[in-house]
């Protein structure tokens, strides 16, 4: 009778294994999407890798902003003073052009250089 009948172990024993193919392919199936989802968050076109360099740049870009704003400011205080302030004009004159008022004498220093 033995023969005839699986034993009750045996069919469990068929079960278990059965599930465990089952369960192994379900992992590896998992596993491979998550692989593939962590691989194109990474490198599409709008992955981490893109973000980070685009933060990079979006952060050299402000400084550069905040460079040409300083120098703005700078050209600005500049040009008011040369439509409003006539001793900075003069000033301006003097180094830059080396002018000088009638009647002037210049000296001019000459340094020695030694060797």
């Amino acid at each position: 009778m033995n023969d005839s009948k699986p034993d009750n172990r045996d069919i469990k024993k068929e079960i278990s294994e059965s599930n465990k193919k089952r369960l192994k392919i379900l992992l590896l199936v998992s596993i491979s999407f998550f692989i593939f989802i962590v691989i194109a968050a990474i490198f599409r076109d709008d992955g981490v890798i893109k973000v980070y360099h685009l933060n990079k740049k979006v952060e050299l870009l402000k400084n550069n902003i905040s460079k040409l704003k300083k120098e703005n400011e700078k050209l600005n205080t500049e040009v008011y003073a040369l439509k409003n302030d006539s001793s900075y004009i003069e000033k301006i004159a003097r180094e830059d052009l080396g002018l000088v008022k009638p009647g002037e004498v210049v000296f001019e220093f000459v340094e020695n250089k030694k060797k």
